[in-house]
């Protein structure tokens, strides 16, 4: 009895591994590369591999990043207007300076979630940041080092010149958007 539920059982699941086995594979497929995607000049480009010449990036909802050359063409696709400096972190934005003093190269988000910044290209980059709303801050986390007190803490409100003040220059993996 048992040797002839056993034959059909192992039947059942050759069947059934056949037809899995028989599901076709696209060839050369490959899964996709890691990275933000970011529409810039009327194309797609992986923030990972290149900013190419942008020099704001901002996150305005979870699936629509855009970056632009300059923070006054980011403040026209907007409708917004501000100097090129801390101001035009707007309301409601936390951003993150490549450079001490709100310069270089800027990120923003008004999105909550975790942001890796490798995915950004901006992986142990930020040197100053600003986070323009009233309830809500930001942790920055260093994945790298095998120390205690790994994480810093952004308050909403905070205007931060230059992270090297409180030992945070170039050492942020990640981003938490409260």
């Amino acid at each position: 009895m048992f040797g002839k539920f056993s034959l059909r059982c192992g039947v059942a699941v050759a069947a059934v591994v056949g037809v899995v086995a028989a599901v076709p594979v696209q060839a050369g497929a490959a899964p996709a590369a890691p990275g933000v995607r970011a529409s810039f000049e009327g194309r797609t480009i992986n923030l990972a591999e290149s900013w190419e010449d942008a020099r704001v990036c901002a996150e305005l909802t979870l699936d629509d990043v855009r970056c632009f050359r300059t923070p006054q063409e980011l403040a026209a696709a907007t409708g917004e207007v501000g100097a090129a400096k801390v101001e035009d972190c707007k309301y409601t934005w936390v951003c993150l300076w490549a450079d001490i003093n709100h310069n270089g190269r800027r990120l923003q988000w008004n999105e909550p979630g975790r942001k890796k910044l490798a995915d950004w290209g901006f992986r142990d980059q930020a040197s100053s940041g600003a986070l323009n709303r009233i309830q809500g801050g930001a942790t920055l986390v260093n994945y790298r080092t095998a120390l205690p007190d790994q994480q810093a803490f952004l308050r909403a409100g905070g205007i931060y010149s230059d992270f090297r003040e409180f030992g945070w220059n170039d050492k942020t993996d990640e981003i938490q958007v409260g």
